[in-house]
């Protein structure tokens, strides 16, 4: 396991630790709408524990992606194959209502459809405000 992973496991662990005291406290609220757990709550736990599982989700893909890059350059104790290196460079986001999911093969395209994907979300929220309220 690296640094990342470890913080991932931390952070998870963290994030369920503050949903179970808001729960305790009768603060959250838990419910499954098909198949899909929904977790809702107004105190400082909900938002502490939403925050610690989110970042635990992104501290897990950078783990995931540095572990790769340690295991290509152990690839033959440090040696690198004689063939020619390609590579392909791509990412994408996948949208569930207003969570984004983001993967991508390089962290700079990660963190470039983070962006794109917050921007996204943003301009649904302001063309579709006037639905909501």
């Amino acid at each position: 396991m690296n640094k990342f992973q470890i913080l991932s496991l931390f952070c998870f662990i963290l994030g369920f630790i503050f949903f179970s005291l808001g729960f305790l406290q009768g603060d959250i609220e838990a419910g499954v709408l098909v198949v899909f757990p929904i977790i809702g709550g107004s105190s400082i736990y909900a938002f502490l524990g939403a925050i610690s599982f989110f970042m635990a989700i992104i501290l897990f893909m950078f783990g995931f992606t540095s572990s790769l890059k340690s295991e290509e350059l152990d690839y033959e104790h440090g040696e690198r194959p004689s063939q020619k290196k390609t590579s392909v460079k791509g990412g994408g986001v996948v949208l569930i209502g207003p969570i984004p999911i983001i993967f991508g093969s390089n962290w700079k395209i990660a963190l470039v459809l983070a962006i794109l994907a917050i921007i996204l979300t943003l301009v649904v929220f302001f063309i579709f405000r006037s639905f909501l309220f």
